[in-house]
């Protein structure tokens, strides 16, 4: 399968079918952009492959599981535990701890891994989220959900609301303050989490909320027709292409129908009054930018506090390479990790390289 067949920060002079003004790639991260290109055409093995480290991205080649993880944060020691799900499956929660004990509970951050729900494992990328949370005394508890198009939304989303639901019930056995609980998903997680906060608040349960949802660069909404869908049709690495594939398989062919429920795609939701405390961001060079402005808007209008960043130049994901040479890299992590803090309550510690301390 071939390669998209030009730079793609020079998509916008060279690729033809580009016929719309869009905003520029930043300069200063082209470089990274162009390190490497995907085929236009989606290929589900390809990201799965991505998704395990086994094929390069335009990060890098990263390969995570719990033995990886903990070579990097020493200082935290791996559990696991097995939830019942919502259709006689099992959900598996990994939780990174601190070794060192401390006399009171901790908050949590409930994560939900990235992958487009159709790749990806509870490992997936969870040593840069840690790393967002330096200087927070805190466990990290990992849900490892269904994917599609094995299975179909709203399935994936109901294994992360379960393994919430376990949590927040168990959380005091766990060390864990069961009103400190932050919800945070990236991408497909990021829609997970939105249904899941959803869920949450519909069913009323768990009994004591969610302290705060993080959306990051969430996916959203399967219709696929906003003005940033439009521009980065082609020339992106995660073009629009792609996106509407990924929520072909999410959904199957009732994808941007009036079939589709907000456990399925969140953006379809009306009434988002009564949610966590909410931080969303994008880049502004990615299809998500519309819809995280939209259900930003959406949060504020009924009256749900919610910070939102729009990363000038950049593409999806483009802050999982924290390279300290690039100040808008540097700036987007600041960014969440000043938020985690305000919301986690936490304690300041001497700041060090290791991460998620004591």
């Amino acid at each position: 399968m071939s390669t998209y067949p030009f730079p793609y920060s020079q998509a916008a002079e060279l690729d033809s079918r580009i016929q719309i003004p869009r905003p520029i790639y930043d300069p200063v991260l082209a470089p990274l952009l162009d390190s490497a290109s995907f085929p236009e055409e989606f290929d589900l093995d390809l990201m799965r492959g991505v998704a395990s480290g086994e094929q390069e991205c335009s990060h890098g080649t990263f390969i995570f599981n719990a033995d990886t993880i903990l070579k990097d944060k020493p200082q935290l020691v791996h559990t696991e535990h097995s939830v019942p799900g919502p259709d006689n499956n099992t959900v598996i929660l990994s939780v990174f701890a601190p070794k060192k004990g401390t006399g009171s509970a901790r908050p949590a951050l409930y994560h939900i891994h990235g992958g487009g729900m159709v790749s990806g494992n509870r490992f997936t990328a969870v040593t840069p989220v840690i790393d967002l949370l330096e200087g927070i005394d805190c466990v990290v508890v990992s849900v490892e959900h269904r994917l599609a198009p094995e299975t179909r939304a709203p399935g994936p989303a109901e294994d992360c609301y379960a393994g919430l639901v376990w949590l927040s019930e168990n959380a005091a056995s766990m060390g864990i303050d069961p009103a400190a609980i932050v919800v945070f998903g990236v991408s497909g997680g990021g829609a997970l989490a939105a249904a899941t906060c959803l869920m949450a608040r519909d069913r009323k349960c768990p009994a004591i909320p969610i302290k705060a949802q993080m959306l990051y660069s969430p996916l959203l909404d399967d219709r696929c027709e906003s003005l940033s869908d439009r521009q980065f049709e082609y020339g992106n690495p995660a073009n629009t292409s792609w996106i509407r594939s990924i929520w072909q398989l999410i959904l199957g062919e009732a994808r941007g129908s009036n079939k589709i429920t907000p456990y399925q795609a969140p953006a379809r939701e009306t009434d988002l009054s009564n949610l966590p405390p909410t931080y969303i961001d994008a880049a502004e060079c990615e299809v998500f930018r519309d819809s995280a402005v939209a259900f930003a808007t959406e949060l504020w209008r009924c009256g749900t506090t919610c910070e939102l960043h729009i990363w000038p130049g950049a593409w999806h994901g483009f802050d999982m390479l924290n390279d300290p040479n690039v100040l808008l890299i540097q700036m987007a992590n600041e960014a969440k990790s000043n938020w985690l803090k305000r919301v986690m309550r936490f304690d300041v510690t001497v700041p060090t390289a290791s991460g998620l301390h004591n």
